[in-house]
């Protein structure tokens, strides 16, 4: 499963760069940070701090992170969407262990999700964090309020996040910008048919994607994880 999802990552960028070759490569790859419109930086910004707020309160980003990638170019937009999960994500990990690491340690200490965690920790260091952000399999939410209850050393959490939120954020980002990219295309009277088919096409296999790892996140939190979670009654 994560050979094939790494591979789609890969095969997708790639097929999308090859297709537009000569009318944006240069754009998508060698764009400097520079907004041509500086109207998009008030909504870049209130993007970003809803993805701070939601990640703290555990509701999903997805589309806040497709948002800025139709809002900006490739290249500034995943590196905006990178920096601000990575922010994100370490504000959850310093609230979730300031705030409930003894609680959880005295009571919930030798529940068996945790028990897993620290066990991979054990056995893999950070890249038990890379794995389990990169795969799309456990859902964000549960790494992100989990693992700041385990023994994870915070320079390996920050390290293993960095490098697992790079696929996420790719997926999320590219699919916003295909978009953007297909609206553009048809509303321009020379566009090429079959270009704005086959980008069309790939927003609708990302969307697949997206859907089919989620129905596999919520089997997965129903039949294994839901009974390692130490907040159940």
């Amino acid at each position: 499963m994560r050979i094939i999802i790494i591979a789609f990552i890969l095969l997708t960028a790639g097929a999308f760069i090859w297709l537009t070759a000569g009318s944006d490569a240069q754009s998508l790859l060698f764009e400097r940070i520079v907004l041509a419109d500086q109207r998009i930086v008030f909504p870049v910004i209130i993007i970003c701090a809803l993805i701070l707020l939601s990640t703290l309160s555990g509701l999903p980003i997805l589309y806040l992170s497709m948002g800025i990638g139709f809002l900006l170019n490739f290249t500034p937009a995943m590196l905006i969407c990178w920096g601000v999960n990575v922010l994100a994500v370490m504000a959850s990990f310093f609230m979730v262990r300031s705030a409930f690491t003894e609680y959880f340690r005295e009571k919930y200490g030798e529940k068996k999700l945790i028990k897993r965690i620290n066990k991979g920790i054990g056995n893999y260091g950070l890249w038990s964090v890379v794995f389990s952000r990169a795969i799309y399999i456990i859902p964000t939410n549960l790494i992100n309020f989990s693992f700041p209850l385990s023994s994870i050393t915070t320079r390996s959490y920050l390290l293993g996040t960095m490098i697992g939120l790079i696929p996420e954020c790719l997926i999320n980002v590219l699919a916003g910008y295909l978009i953007k990219h297909e609206v553009i295309l048809l509303s321009t009277p020379e566009t090429r048919t079959w270009q704005a088919g086959i980008i069309g096409a790939f927003i609708l296999l990302l969307l697949l994607v997206s859907i089919l790892l989620r129905i596999r996140q919520i089997r997965r939190k129903k039949f294994r994880a839901l009974k390692g979670i130490p907040f159940e009654n």
